[in-house]
């Protein structure tokens, strides 16, 4: 009875001494540069990250060549994490002193708390495979960390993560200078109408833009920008007739939006100034290099049709 207890126990531990002696560890992982220590997010908010996947097997004591390797992903709070360019605890092939830059994108749920009490940590792990190509996380590292170049690469990086306050319902969003061409009759001045909130639906904007009139007769012109997602931004423009303006005339064009209710608003100033066209090569380099090669082609033509008919 006692050598059956035994035997079975012996099976049931079988698997796992198997699978442990299935990792081969001809490379050395760690990470060259991993996640960003810190990092600000906000409600809705997919993050990316990115950390490059290291094979440090040129300088490590115990392992000298190319091996396959996986990334483990885990956070604290159990927000959704995907793997873009590997999916977690897929295997993938690292050659000695070679690696992959590989991202790691997270989202923040829409009820995240927000401030220190809702720090979450986002991780990755580099692993080895087995000679099955399965990821074993908890495979153990030879040399961790490596050193290399003065400091320490390891073979897990995490990023603490504090969401904050989520922007405005609506802001807009521009450059503040932009240029024009002379002469032109149609010069599109692009606002930027932003929906701030990722977890916001879709939210329709009013708009008005107005210039001084020092380009071009004074505009007045509006509109409605439709479905706007939450956490983008769509375009709205200012038409100015520049077709008459001398080089360095300015005008500062105003943008006043607001949401259908009224109850959220935002404004903001363009300036623009008009400079000198931007000539257009008759002649560009790829043009006079498929000119020059034709050229040539030609002439070898005409000399071979030359030397055929002398002879």
């Amino acid at each position: 009875m006692k050598k059956l207890i035994v035997l079975a126990a012996m099976l049931v531990l079988l698997p796992g001494l198997l699978n442990a002696a299935e990792i081969t560890r001809e490379g050395d992982p760690g990470f060259f540069f991993g996640f960003y220590t810190t990092a600000n997010v906000i409600r809705g908010e997919t993050y990316c990250d990115e950390v490059a996947a290291t094979n440090f097997a040129w300088i490590s004591t115990c392992n000298t060549g190319a091996d396959t390797f996986c990334l483990h992903y885990w956070d604290d709070l159990g927000w959704p994490i995907v793997g873009t360019t590997f999916a977690d605890g897929e295997c993938f092939i690292v050659g000695d002193a070679s690696y992959y830059v590989a991202e790691v994108c997270i989202t923040v749920p829409c009820d995240a708390v927000i401030g220190p009490t809702g720090i979450n940590n986002l991780c990755a792990h580099m692993a080895y495979c087995d000679v099955n190509i399965e990821c074993q996380p908890d495979s153990a590292d030879c040399i961790d960390p490596n050193t290399y170049g003065g400091g320490e690469q390891y073979n897990v990086s995490c990023c603490e993560l504090t969401v904050v306050e989520t922007p405005p319902s609506l802001y807009v969003l521009q450059d503040t200078l932009y240029l024009v061409e002379q002469g032109l009759t149609a010069a599109y001045i692009p606002f930027s109408l932003c929906n701030g909130d990722p977890c916001a639906p879709p939210s329709d904007y009013n708009w008005v833009i107005t210039s001084t009139g020092v380009v071009g007769p004074a505009i007045n012109q509006s509109g409605t920008l439709v479905g706007v997602p939450g956490g983008k931004c769509l375009d709205v423009y200012g038409i100015i007739n520049a077709g008459a303006a001398n080089i360095c005339d300015y005008d500062v064009l105003t943008i006043i939006a607001w949401d259908l209710t009224g109850s959220v608003y935002d404004t903001c100033v363009q300036e623009i100034h008009v400079v000198e066209p931007v000539p257009v090569p008759l002649f560009s380099t790829p043009v006079v290099t498929i000119l020059v090669l034709a050229m040539i082609l030609a002439a070898a033509v005409i000399m071979k049709r030359t030397a055929i008919s002398k002879a």
